[in-house]
This record gives structure tokens, sequence and C-alpha cells, in this order.
């Protein structure tokens, strides 16, 4: 399985990279977290670009929720462990969900 972290700049579709595009339409996979109603956008922006740009109709789109951080667990460093390897888990299983996918992405931001 190869990972590829494809950026989409500030998340506006018009102003997506051709190399992004490219990237996007190799994939077999592209998973979008889910991170909770509050910013629930996050999620629907990746979706509006995957509708955007997008024509390889092989291509999967799994969504996932992406766990948040356990405030009961007292000490800092362990609670961020904890929720890395749960958001590793998280990735896990969305990917076994698709056992045929070589090639998966995550949109992500950034310049």
């Amino acid at each position: 399985m190869h990972l590829t972290l494809i950026g989409i700049g500030t998340g506006n579709p018009e102003h997506l990279t051709l190399q992004a595009i490219r990237a996007i339409n190799a994939q077999d996979l592209i998973l979008i977290p889910r991170k909770g109603e509050g910013k629930a956008d996050l999620a629907e922006l990746r979706r509006a670009i995957c509708d955007e740009v997008l024509t390889n109709e092989t291509t999967r789109i799994v969504e996932f929720d992406l766990p948040v951080r356990n405030d009961a667990t007292p000490d800092y460093r362990q609670r961020v462990d904890d929720w890395h390897d749960a958001i590793a888990l998280a990735w896990q299983n969305a990917i076994t969900s698709e056992p045929k996918a070589k090639k998966v992405a995550l949109l992500v931001w950034g310049d």
C-alpha cells in the first residue's frame, strides 16, 4: 500500500494544482476524516473537491470518524499518544474496508 498526502491549499477547488488533480485521480482510495458536527464543513469541502475534480470512476471515497483526545486521561503525553494510536486504528480500519486499494490518499490543507 502506498499512502499519498495531497495538498489542497486553501481548500478552494479553483486553486488546486494540476499535480494535485492528477494525484487525486491516480488513487484507488481517498480517505475523508469526519471531525464532528462542529467541523462538518471540513469533510464537506473535501467531498466537494472530489466531486469537482475526480474523474476516475474506480476511485473509492471512504469517510471515517476522527477520534478525539480523551480529556479523562490525566497525563497529557499519554493522552496524545493514545489519541495518535486511535487515529492510526481509524485509518487502518478505513483502509482495510477497501482491501483492493493499493494507492490511498488523504487530502491535507496547506500550501
